[in-house]
């Protein structure tokens, strides 16, 4: 879901996801000793090993897994030093998500410091995630010559599985489009759609929404919809729902967001909103310069 941070990473196959994680696993192991009894609880994320190729590999750490520093051997100092740094130039973050942080970036110096078969982005694991890049294996233990981007989300099991659910859909639609399409619906509310830690109210930075259940009922509020948690995971049943229960003009203003959102995002519109980004696309500003090239709008460019 983070996009493609590494050059040298391109997109898997299915049957090499395994082994390549149990070498990514093996080599984490290596560098992290005492940590290892926390790697069985690592769960695929998204559509990671649901489709004949994937473009990365997204996966769920229990944030309680970071919390002893000295399961991972981290220098204690260097985290408080880090965690200052992070309170110096935050204005709304709580020093539990500061120190998160803070733990995730020194777990990222280290394995940076001492793998050379993983590529870190350091920098980037300020964010809460770990941005790694590991070398594809074969079922046959062979290297394939090329990197898998493996991000590393840390944080409750429950609400990233949730943020980041994918399921198998018809036509041009993907897990993304319905993760896109609740990040729409709460910022156009005064809300920020977190896949690592919930659903923030702007204006007041508190988080209203920390699992599954209660982002439900925050949003069915904020529009009057009857979403439950199996429905607000489908894309088709939460474009239904808000075409049903939405007046005409706050429709308009929601698709509109949703779709400058994926005209920066390199995937395709869903099918049945593409007549109406056609005969939107000069009043939204649209560009499609990152439309895949199979994409039915191309002639619209």
């Amino acid at each position: 879901m983070g996009g493609n941070v590494f050059n040298a990473a391109g997109s898997i196959k299915k049957e090499d996801i395994e082994p390549t994680l149990q070498e990514f696993y093996n080599e984490l192991g290596r560098v992290f000793p005492k940590a290892k009894k926390y790697f069985s609880g690592i769960k695929p994320l998204g559509s990671t090993g649901k489709k004949p190729v994937s473009g990365d590999i997204d996966l769920a750490l229990a944030g309680e897994s970071v919390i002893k520093i000295d399961d991972w051997g981290l220098d204690r100092e260097q985290v408080l030093s880090d965690f200052r740094a992070f309170k110096k130039r935050s204005r709304t973050a709580t020093n539990k998500l500061l120190i998160k942080r803070a733990i995730i970036t020194n777990i990222a110096k280290k394995i940076d410091s001492k793998s050379n078969k993983i590529l870190t982005d350091v920098k980037g694991s300020a964010s809460g995630t770990l941005f790694m890049a590991f070398p594809q294996i074969d079922s046959n233990g062979k290297e394939l010559g090329k990197h898998v981007q493996i991000d590393v989300n840390v944080g409750d099991m429950d609400w990233l599985t949730f943020s980041y659910y994918s399921k198998s859909y018809k036509d041009n639609v993907k897990g993304l489009h319905r993760t896109q399409l609740l990040v729409s619906l709460f910022v156009e509310k005064g809300y920020t759609f977190s896949h690592n830690y919930g659903v923030k109210n702007k204006a007041t930075q508190k988080i209203e929404a920390k699992n599954p259940e209660q982002a439900v009922e925050l949003l069915n509020k904020l529009y009057r919809t009857k979403l439950t948690k199996s429905s607000i995971s489908d894309y088709f049943k939460v474009i239904a729902a808000i075409q049903q229960s939405l007046p005409k003009q706050e429709l308009q203003s929601v698709l509109d967001r949703y779709l400058r959102i994926l005209d920066n995002t390199k995937a395709d519109v869903p099918a049945n909103l593409q007549s109406y980004w056609i005969k939107n696309k000069d009043r939204i500003g649209l560009t499609g310069k990152y439309l895949p090239d199979t994409s039915q709008l191309k002639n619209y460019v």
